[in-house]
């Protein structure tokens, strides 16, 4: 039966990786792990273990790690409320809220006096450029917020950004870090901590292994030295992390050596595998030294598109039974799937 498995020490490794690039530069750092990228029980129990704390959107993630008592919590998303905001404080040491849109400046307003002490309130923004996400926050580059800021009952002391992950470069962080420098010194705002976001890509596409952990670090450094630094790393973290292994149920010959071969899984138990980012390991039952076989690879379900792979090469004639491994699937497969023909696989670690 298929099943995801999640190597724990993987996800300690890349955490203890992105924290060592930030603390090279003296730069105070913090890991809040974006729970929508995996928010299985042994993702969220590691991210605990590796002493790092979670960013969510909804009552929904709350009550994810609510039981795993986060000391800290970074809140964000259009699904805020007064009564979600309330039980956050209550349970935890510190909130840091991220405005995005007017309505959040009132519910900013609304939290219980008493527990305002607890809260740490930021602004997110974004500049108006090709391929960057506007939905959220405001523009740092041509909207005059200090209006919207001189009506928060306590004091602006955060900045939050998003790229994202297909947008990843070190030039737009740049611009709009240096715009942020610009926004902050003539807002006259006391800036506790910025939030950089997610959106880093995962730990093992080497293309941006130099970007992640030195350029980056070292371009925040230069220009916010010393200051509390937040990420909500997601996929950067677990992408590598998770691998879903299936087994081949049925198969047929559909040429002279080639063979289409179905597995116990589908593509909407890991909607990620449209990005076609994992890798596929097929397992024979019988060993051969030569690889000559071509197989197609498709899921369980009734649909045409359901495929993880037009040619594998592998060593024998495919049987019932025989292991397929599906690498890096984990950021947005396990927290997207659904039933579907099949239930949702289980999620078991490696230990």
């Amino acid at each position: 039966m298929a099943k995801f498995i999640v190597d724990k020490n993987k996800i300690k490794e890349n955490v203890a990786k992105l924290k060592g690039a930030f603390k090279n530069k003296d730069l105070s750092f913090q890991l809040f792990y974006s729970v929508k990228t995996n928010y299985s029980k042994p993702v969220l129990e590691t991210i605990k273990e590796s002493d790092s704390e979670y960013e969510i959107l909804s009552d929904f993630e709350w009550q994810l790690v609510k039981d795993l008592k986060p000391k800290e919590i970074v809140l964000n998303g259009p699904a805020k409320n007064v009564q979600l905001v309330n039980e956050i404080l209550e349970n935890v040491e510190v909130l840091y809220f991220n405005i995005d849109n007017d309505t959040d400046f009132k519910i900013v307003n609304d939290i219980k006096f008493d527990w305002r002490k607890k809260l740490k309130i930021g602004l997110r923004v974004y500049l108006n450029a090709e391929g960057v996400w506007n939905r959220f926050g405001y523009d740092i580059s041509s909207q005059d917020l200090s209006g919207k800021i001189q009506k928060l009952d306590q004091p602006l002391v955060g900045i939050h950004f998003h790229f994202s992950t297909n947008n990843f470069k070190i030039s737009n962080y740049e611009l709009l870090l240096k715009k942020i420098k610009e926004f902050v010194d003539k807002a006259k705002i006391k800036l506790e901590y910025l939030d950089i976001g997610g959106g880093l890509p995962a730990a093992n596409e080497f293309i941006y292994k130099q970007e992640i952990y030195e350029k980056l670090p070292s371009l925040i450094s230069s220009i916010f030295p010393g200051l509390k630094i937040i990420s909500e790393a997601g996929r950067n973290i677990v992408a590598d992390a998770m691998d879903l292994e299936a087994e081949v149920i049925s198969q047929k010959r559909i040429g002279y050596n080639k063979f289409q071969v179905n597995i116990d899984t589908n593509i909407m138990h890991t909607l990620c595998a449209y990005e076609k980012k994992f890798w596929l390991e097929y397992k024979s039952n019988k060993k051969s030294k030569k690889e000559s076989i071509e197989s197609e690879i498709y899921g369980n379900s009734c649909m045409q598109i359901d495929k993880f792979a037009d040619s594998v090469l592998i060593a024998q004639e495919p049987v019932v039974g025989d292991k397929v491994i599906i690498h890096n699937i984990g950021a947005y497969s396990y927290s997207q799937a659904a039933n579907f023909i099949t239930p949702v696989p289980e999620v078991k670690t490696n230990e």
